[in-house]
């Protein structure tokens, strides 16, 4: 018999149970902080005038529990007939943090008050009372990265789980701490007749690990050796030397400085990056020029399981981590990864009429001559028939031993280890001012109507040419005399002289 349920579907705070269309309707659960969802159908006919909008609030309960909520995002319509029916794409409250841009920086603090600071000052209404990581920062920049993308990246770094539940708030832990509400054994009432499936799957399989670390000083000093023709002034030393090296010209030591920052005062400049020596005379033709240090070595670190290469064949793997900083930190990590990928993957799901299981939930499956194993729930799926029946669909993946997990959290608590990513970005944040101003304009009645006139009092000033036309100087151009001591008169061709 099927499962006995209770559901009710609330938009913007109003009852729209009866409107919904059941067979249609789903909600799918996601691992991580990938959105949950919700889709159904309603249908508008006569009699039934109210139609969805986007942007509208969602909730959807199964008696008292609350197993979804968020916001409509999408609406499709079709018409048959006189019938007109919305399809509705709704997406939980991962919505709410897709839609704002972190534009910020922070140092000397800790991923969970990072998380705190975000959600203080970017969101409204959204809270993080289930966050909880105390490992330190260093420093972090986000640069116009949603708030989802940039809690991502800080799951990401320290093997945390997150997502916002259905009250918005943010839950961020430690992966595979959350235990489902029930285990399947020999004879479980949980599954669904013959519905558990599992295979087997070599797709990521890791036998025989090569980590590449970072590097480290040699035991022993390298010497790098060199011909001078009396002309060279540089010479390449083949290594990064850890420290400042010995270079002996002729057997003798003479005196090395750093390149760009010893200006003077040294027979020659080292210069770490460029990996060369460089004279400021080039030393005497046929002497024998040694360079002599310590050099870095890169840390490369190879582990094997022979039990399981005899049993699948050789699966190689390379990895690259610049912060481990000793060939036994490398070795840990390489075998956390054979720990963690050194046998076949199993992947399946199943079907229940069980209620309360959740994506990034551990579900442990006990069931004689077929699996002993612990899995991590990827997807659940709802299907409604009615109102009141249906059931739920389980992706599960196996889980990763948590050996890795637990390697690369203890890597982060180490006291000398610290997140640090996006050191280089250079973080610009502008904003604009802007201000209202309010003009009013009042017009009252004129209180008096009369005639309004004022005295205008006009002059008249008519000077005579002061000068004789004799004395006057005629130009070829339009002119106006300048004062009364200007002779200059404009002449006119087709006119006699001024009489």
């Amino acid at each position: 018999m099927l499962y006995s349920m209770d559901l009710q579907v609330y938009i913007n705070s109003i009852d729209k149970t009866d409107l919904i269309d059941w067979p249609s309707f789903s909600i799918e659960d996601n691992v991580d902080e990938q959105p949950n969802t919700c889709s159904f159908v309603v249908k508008k006919y006569t009699g039934q005038t109210y139609s969805p909008n986007v942007n509208d609030e969602i909730e959807v309960f199964d008696g008292v529990d609350k197993i979804f909520a968020g916001r409509i995002l999408s609406i499709g319509n079709s018409i048959e007939g006189d019938v007109v029916s919305y399809e509705v794409g709704c997406k939980d409250y991962t919505s709410e943090l897709d839609r704002i841009l972190v534009t910020d920086s922070f140092t000397s603090t800790t991923v969970g008050e990072v998380i705190e600071y975000i959600i203080d000052n970017y969101t409204s209404g959204i809270t993080y009372d289930n966050v909880d990581c105390s490992i330190a920062v260093s420093k972090i920049v986000f640069n116009k990265m949603t708030i989802s993308k940039c809690i991502s990246e800080l799951a990401r770094l320290v093997n945390y789980n997150w997502y916002i539940d259905y009250d918005k708030d943010i839950h961020f832990f430690v992966k595979n701490t959350e235990i489902a509400p029930f285990l399947i054994s020999d004879n479980s009432k949980d599954i669904i007749g013959d519905s558990l499936k599992l295979e087997n799957d070599l797709s990521q399989l890791r036998n025989s690990v090569t980590i590449r670390g970072g590097d480290k000083v040699a035991t022993n000093t390298r010497t790098k050796t060199h011909i001078a023709d009396g002309i060279q002034k540089t010479f390449n030393t083949d290594y990064k030397f850890a420290s400042r090296p010995i270079v002996r010209v002729d057997s003798v030591a003479v005196t090395v400085g750093t390149e760009n920052l010893d200006q003077s005062g040294f027979d020659c400049y080292w210069d770490y990056n460029q990996k060369y020596i460089r004279f400021d005379v080039a030393p005497t033709s046929t002497h024998e020029i040694e360079i002599e240090g310590y050099p870095l070595i890169p840390i490369i670190v190879q582990v094997e399981d022979l039990a399981s290469i005899s049993t699948y064949g050789r699966f190689e793997f390379a990895k690259t981590d610049k912060t481990i900083k000793s060939s036994e930190e490398a070795k840990l990590y390489g075998e956390a990864q054979l720990e963690a990928y050194g046998r076949s993957i199993r992947e399946g799901g199943f079907r229940t009429y069980t209620s309360g299981l959740k994506s990034g939930q551990t579900l442990t499956i006990n069931i004689t001559g077929l699996v002993s194993d612990s899995f991590v729930i990827q997807r659940v799926t709802l299907l409604m028939i009615t109102r009141t029946k249906g059931e739920w669909s389980v992706e599960l993946a196996t889980l990763k031993t948590m050996g890795i997990i637990q390697f690369l959290q203890d890597k982060l608590l180490n006291d000398n280890k610290r997140v640090d990513f996006n050191e280089d970005d250079v973080l610009e944040k502008y904003y604009q001012e802007s201000a209202e101003i309010g003009v009013t304009e009042q017009i009252g009645p004129m209180e008096a109507i009369g005639n309004d006139h004022k005295t205008i009092e006009i002059e008249e000033d008519i000077a005579k040419d002061p000068f004789d036309p004799s004395e006057l100087e005629f130009v070829l151009c339009p002119y106006t005399p300048t004062g009364n001591d200007d002779k200059k008169r404009e002449f006119l061709l087709d006119r006699g002289l001024l009489a």
